[in-house]
């Protein structure tokens, strides 16, 4: 199975189960391709990585944008006073936390070296309350202080490509992911069963996040 056809099995799969029209993301520049449902605040996407194995996984997604007054900043407010996600009854060795520092240019997101914050790809298995506080605290960081976190903040980073350190706009990048298969399925029916198993695996974090922010 070629790359184009295994991406359009991943985005045809997760469009079916959600019935959504999506938007795809990735690209050439990109190590990696998928889909997001395309909704303001908590998102479902999923993504498949350009190596041997032609993993796959599905995400719960909270980007680090305005949408109705920067629903990240109230997550990271809400798990620095509770750490419900902790303790949520799921399979947390099979669920990893992601949390990302993302690097405005404009409207595009260069690859920063200090892009990973804190425990980011940790599973929420091995993840103590002592290193979510900490990651938390850096992701809060990345949102204007003076603004009340409700906004980007400024900070050193260095650019990957070209390595020059320089100060820009940041902003934190939630992505709380399972893997739903390591080498592609060979049929669609195979892909949905696989896919929605990850769906139902993830559905308690992704209402979780979404009463975060309401």
């Amino acid at each position: 199975m070629n790359s184009d056809t295994c991406i359009n099995l991943l985005n045809d799969t997760f469009k079916s189960i959600l019935g959504v029209s999506g938007r795809p993301f990735g690209g050439m520049s990109k190590s990696y391709d998928g889909m997001s449902d395309d909704v303001e605040g908590v998102q479902w996407n999923v993504a498949t990585f350009k190596n041997k194995t032609q993993r796959a996984q599905l995400g719960v997604n909270l980007e680090g944008m305005k949408y109705d007054d920067w629903p990240i900043a109230r997550f990271i407010e809400s798990e620095l006073k509770n750490r419900g996600l902790l303790s949520l009854p799921v399979e947390k060795d099979k669920i990893f936390v992601g949390f990302f520092r993302d690097a405005w240019q404009v409207t595009s997101r260069p690859h920063i070296e200090e892009r990973s914050l804190g425990c980011s790809g940790i599973s929420l298995e091995a993840l103590t309350d002592y290193q979510w506080v900490k990651t938390l605290e850096e992701a809060y960081a990345c949102l204007d202080p003076q603004n009340n976190h409700r906004g980007r903040a400024k900070q050193q980073v260095t650019l990957s490509k070209s390595g020059v350190v320089k100060t820009m706009e940041v902003s934190p990048h939630l992505q709380i992911y399972t893997t739903i298969w390591s080498s592609f399925p060979t049929d669609v029916k195979a892909a949905k069963a696989l896919m929605q198993k990850g769906f139902d695996r993830l559905m308690p974090v992704y209402e979780y996040v979404r009463t975060c922010v309401k």
